[in-house]
C-alpha cells in the first residue's frame, strides 16, 4: 500500500510539471471511481462520459491547484460534482431542483455516497421551492439556480428590475418561512455554492 501511495505522489508532482505521461497514469487509476460515481448521479451514459472526459481536461488544466498531500481525488471530485450541478441547471424542472441540490449537500457533508438525511433535507428544500407562486419560482429559479442578474430576470420576463427585486424578497421570506433557520441556511449555502462555481 505505502509503494503505491509513493507511486501516486511521484505523479502527481510531475503531472504538476505538465507531464503527460503522469497523467495518463493518474487518469487510469482514478476513472474507473469517477465513473462510478457520475453513473450515479446522471440519468444516461452520453451524459456520463461527457463529463467525465471535461473533467479530466479541466483536471489537465488546473494541474497547479492540485495539493500534492491530498491526492487527485479533492480537486477531480470538485470539478465533476460543478459539472454535473451545471448539467441540472439547464433544466429547471422539479426533479433537475431535487438532484442539482443533492450532489451539492451531499459534497457539503463530505460524503461520498448520498444518506437517507441528505436525500431529506434535500426533498424538503425542493419542495418548498416547488410551493412558490409560478411567476416567483420562475425568476427566483432563473436568479438563483441559474446564477442570472436581476437586469437579466427582468429582460427575461418581460417584467421592471424592481419587480424582480421584490419577487426575490418575498421568495426568500416565503422559503424561510417554510424551512425554519437550519434548512434556510443550508439552501442559501448552497445557492452560495452555486453562484460561486459559476
Amino acid at each position: 500500500m505505502e509503494k503505491e501511495e509513493f507511486s501516486e505522489s511521484k505523479w502527481i508532482s510531475l503531472l504538476i510539471e505538465g507531464d503527460r505521461v503522469a497523467f495518463s497514469k493518474l487518469y487510469n487509476l482514478h476513472s474507473p471511481s469517477l465513473l462510478h460515481k457520475l453513473n450515479q448521479l446522471l440519468p444516461d451514459e452520453d451524459s456520463v462520459l461527457e463529463v467525465h472526459q471535461v473533467s479530466f481536461v479541466r483536471l489537465w488544466d488546473m494541474r497547479e491547484r492540485i495539493q500534492e498531500g491530498q491526492g487527485v481525488w479533492p480537486l477531480l471530485h470538485t470539478i465533476a460534482r460543478n459539472l454535473v450541478v451545471d448539467y441540472f441547471r439547464k433544466s429547471a424542472s422539479n426533479e433537475a431542483v431535487r438532484k442539482a441540490l443533492l450532489t451539492q449537500a451531499t459534497l457539503y457533508y463530505e460524503m461520498e455516497e448520498g444518506s437517507d438525511h441528505v436525500e431529506s433535507m434535500t426533498e424538503a428544500l425542493s419542495v418548498a421551492i416547488d410551493r412558490l407562486p409560478s411567476k416567483r419560482k420562475e425568476i427566483f429559479l432563473y436568479c438563483k439556480f441559474q446564477g442570472k442578474s436581476y437586469e437579466e430576470a427582468a429582460e427575461a420576463h418581460g417584467v421592471s428590475v424592481g419587480t424582480v427585486k421584490d419577487h426575490m424578497a418575498k421568495a426568500m421570506r416565503f422559503l424561510k418561512s417554510e424551512l425554519g433557520e437550519k434548512l434556510f441556511a443550508l439552501l442559501v449555502v448552497l445557492l452560495g455554492f452555486w453562484v460561486n462555481n459559476r
